[in-house]
């Protein structure tokens, strides 16, 4: 059963912000992007809307190498490719989760709804140093 939000002015922005970002970014950085237009949005506030728009689907967040939480507006299964020393997250091609489960041997009786494949390394720009 999807969950039925109201509607909320921040939350709007945040996704709005998302879906035109292409890097991934933190709720840290969500937040000071948002600041100058919404004064009087607290952190708190946007990682509460990160999470309502995550539980609902309409956001993915990628756990990185450093144990920080991006957020990707993009919700289709696809993988992320995480740079171990600039931090960049990069978009993937998209992922069919029933060949990915069935290369990972998942037992006959689970059942497969989602997946979060994340690829760490380092980045073409990082290695050009």
């Amino acid at each position: 059963m999807e969950k039925k939000l109201r509607h909320s002015r921040q939350r709007e922005m945040i996704c709005e912000y998302l879906m035109s970002s292409c890097d991934h970014p933190s709720a840290e950085m969500i937040f000071d992007a948002l600041r100058e237009k919404l004064p009087n949005i607290s952190l708190g506030t946007v990682y509460r809307n990160l999470k309502l728009l995550e539980e609902t689907g309409q956001i993915r967040k990628v756990t990185t190498y450093q144990n920080t939480d991006r957020y990707d507006a993009r919700s289709e299964d696809h993988a992320h490719f995480v740079c171990s020393c600039c931090g960049c997250v990069k978009d993937l091609a998209p992922l069919d989760a029933a060949s990915a489960s069935s290369s990972c041997h998942i037992d006959p009786g689970d059942k497969v709804q989602w997946m979060n494949v994340i690829f760490g390394g380092t980045c073409a720009a990082c290695m050009n140093r």
